[in-house]
């Protein structure tokens, strides 16, 4: 196996919240990326629910990796083929 950083699991992370429907503004909240311009000076909300939301849909994402639903019926080839 390659060598790892932290790093990697936090751009793993990110590029899994995207896939999990996470908008990007949430997304860059809960990875802690400082926030800029007028919307870090007047905007204070903690975003705590939302950030909640999203790693819920990351787990939720990473737990369906991991553990692949069961009842899932392959596609039947066809014939001649």
């Amino acid at each position: 196996m390659e060598r790892w950083t932290l790093h990697d699991l936090r751009r793993t992370a990110r590029s899994l919240m995207s896939r999990a429907g996470v908008s990007s503004e949430h997304a860059e909240r809960v990875m802690g990326h400082a926030i800029k311009g007028v919307e870090a000076v007047y905007d204070r909300h903690e975003y705590a629910d939302e950030k909640a939301e999203a790693l819920a849909k990351l787990a939720n994402l990473i737990d369906g990796i991991i553990h692949p639903r069961k009842n899932v019926v392959p596609m039947a080839k066809r014939k001649g083929r």
